[in-house]
């Protein structure tokens, strides 16, 4: 084989694989997510898992709480509910989470000042 078919052989390669190791993009997300959740909410991260091929964490907020599930690298798909690390036992769905909301400002609990007449 001639070094030139090698080198075409190993640019494709090298190209197929970036494409499949891409997360989709917010837009493609919330595209995708509008056809099924009939609420206001926007999609803050969405992350490519490494340990999971073709497998991106999404973070969306919905009434200011974060919500997190998983799609297909094109949005075709979405999966809700925990992903746990069988040998840690650590349910990564709810560490996501919690890092969101310790991000998210904390509710005032202080009375409304009065309305003045």
């Amino acid at each position: 084989m001639s070094l030139t078919r090698k080198l075409i052989i190993v640019g494709l390669s090298v190209s197929l694989a970036a494409c499949g190791s891409s997360a989709p993009t917010k837009e493609a997300v919330t595209a995708s997510i509008k056809k099924i959740m009939p609420v206001n909410f926007e999609v803050v991260q969405v992350t490519l898992l490494k340990d999971i091929s073709g497998l991106s964490e999404v973070v969306a907020l919905v009434d200011k709480q974060p919500v997190v599930f998983y799609t297909d690298k094109t949005g075709k798909y979405v999966l809700s509910g925990s992903l746990v690390a069988v040998e840690t036992k650590q349910n990564l769905t709810l560490e996501t989470q919690n890092k969101f909301k310790s991000l998210q400002p904390a509710a005032s609990t202080a009375p409304a000042p009065p309305q003045g007449k």
